[in-house]
């Protein structure tokens, strides 16, 4: 065999070689990125379980937080209305009930007041609250232009 004929068998394997590589390489990546998605898919379902699962986890503790708050404002409650009760059976002067009672009243007048219009304004104008405000346009003239 010549050296020509030689040179263009081991081209023509390299190039059959190469390409039966490429074609393999192919196949794999795709499996591969076909495993990956399904991963990522569970990957997304566990994160929202966790999510879900620290979700109930925060509405226990502060469903719990506010029981055992309500439970110590009763027994706060319970105190005070018996030290009350032990100072006008035992002492001679005589104690105020707290005013937390009145100012959580106070408070609720307050909240459920409806909104104050601060507009400066005389009796005739209407304030910036009102559904008409600036909706009036004064007429502007327009200046004379001289040439």
């Amino acid at each position: 065999m010549e050296l020509e004929v030689f040179d263009i068998i081991v081209f023509v394997t390299g190039i059959i070689i190469g390409f039966a590589g490429a074609l393999t390489f192919r196949a794999l990546s795709k499996k591969s990125a076909h495993d990956k998605n399904p991963s990522a898919g569970a990957t997304i379902e566990a994160l929202q379980q966790e999510m879900e699962r620290r979700q109930v986890l925060s509405d226990d503790h502060f469903l719990q937080l506010h029981a055992h708050l309500s439970a110590a404002e009763k027994k706060l409650a319970d105190a005070r209305k018996a030290v009350l009760e032990g100072a006008t059976s035992l002492a001679t002067v005589t104690l105020e009930k707290p005013e937390a009672e009145n100012s959580s009243t106070e408070l609720k007048e307050e909240i459920t007041a409806p909104p104050r219009d601060y507009a400066s304004k005389t009796d005739a104008d209407e304030g910036m609250l009102s559904e008409s405000y600036g909706l009036h346009r004064k007429s502007v003239e327009e200046p004379t232009r001289a040439l």
